[in-house]
């Protein structure tokens, strides 16, 4: 049993990474524009499809003796890049251009963007359903460490590669925030916009950075997710968005670090529930078809306990 748990201990983990980045990213934008972005996944989705249609459809065809592990990088690179652009886009276009810049007014532009992305992705792509390049040596290959309980601990090499980056890439943003210009701007515009505009922060260069960064952030995330032999299409990262909001609600939006806690805690409620439901039975019927369920209640109840998550403070504000 106890091998059964560390199997399902790196289970989560792996399905941690992903979603740790891409809850970074809607906190990120939730703290310096004041408003959830409900366009995160879909800029992750573009990054994605750059990834794979420059990689499948040009670097390989046209370069058939090149380097793939050049290849793959130049593609990583490109996709992450674009949905940085994209970014910035949304916030220096999109939103501060709008007539009525408020919360409500940028959650429907977000929503606007999803509806155009979602139409847009197939038709340039034509409706391709595809696979993330990977690089063989580096992520084929499974880890299979033997124990004396007569079953073995089992790793994917990838599951290693992607928690390794997706902490490095973390604890990056986190040095950032806290020793860089950039970091002491966001926390600024975070804690009062108004205030920070007149203590000489740039808010306006923050808040493009942020989306910026948001985007790459979860372009990254849905490049570790789809090398998870996870089918890119223009939806696939739908669920990983919901689940963002849902660590970030959890964690509580109010921090940085509270809702890294919650992307983790998510996945391992996840495996916990895959692993115990499917042994209980009502009338017959095999519970293991609900085990996402019980972990939205679970989330549900601690919610309910503690509204501001579980590492959320609360704002006194003096009238």
């Amino acid at each position: 049993m106890a091998v059964d748990i560390i199997n399902r201990l790196i289970l989560a983990l792996a399905d941690a990474a992903p979603l740790a980045l891409v809850t970074l990213a809607i906190v990120l934008i939730f703290r310096t524009s004041f408003t959830t972005n409900f366009a995160q996944g879909m800029i992750a989705a573009s990054g994605a499809y750059i990834v794979t249609i420059l990689y499948n459809r040009y670097l390989i065809l046209k370069f058939p003796e090149g380097n793939v592990v050049i290849f793959t990088l130049i593609a990583f690179l490109s996709g992450i890049i674009v949905a940085f652009l994209f970014g910035v886009f949304i916030d220096v276009v999109l939103i501060r251009k709008s007539k009525f810049s408020n919360a409500l007014t940028k959650q429907m532009i977000t929503m606007g963007i999803v509806l155009f992305v979602m139409g847009l992705l197939p038709t340039l792509f034509f409706k391709a359903e595809l696979n993330m390049p990977t690089i063989p040596f580096l992520f084929d290959g499974t880890l299979v460490i033997e124990t004396a309980m007569g079953k073995n601990i089992i790793i994917q090499k990838n599951y290693i590669y992607a928690i390794t980056l997706t902490t490095v890439v973390i604890s990056t943003v986190f040095v950032m925030l806290k020793y860089t210009k950039w970091g002491l701007g966001v926390r600024s515009t975070a804690a009062n916009e108004r205030v920070a505009g007149m203590m000489g922060v740039n808010t306006k260069f923050i808040t493009a950075m942020s989306w910026g960064i948001a985007g790459a952030l979860g372009s990254l995330g849905a490049i570790i997710y789809a090398s998870y032999n996870v089918t890119i299409n223009v939806g696939f990262m739908t669920e990983m968005q919901v689940n963002g909001f849902l660590a970030s609600i959890l964690g509580g939006f109010s921090t940085f670090f509270g809702p890294i806690v919650g992307a983790i805690i998510i996945p391992i409620l996840n495996q916990i529930s895959y692993y115990i439901m499917p042994q209980l039975q009502i009338g017959g019927q095999n519970l293991g078809v609900y085990y996402k369920v019980v972990v939205y209640i679970i989330i549900l109840i601690i919610i309910l306990i503690k509204p501001i998550g579980l590492f959320g403070k609360k704002i006194a504000k003096k009238v």
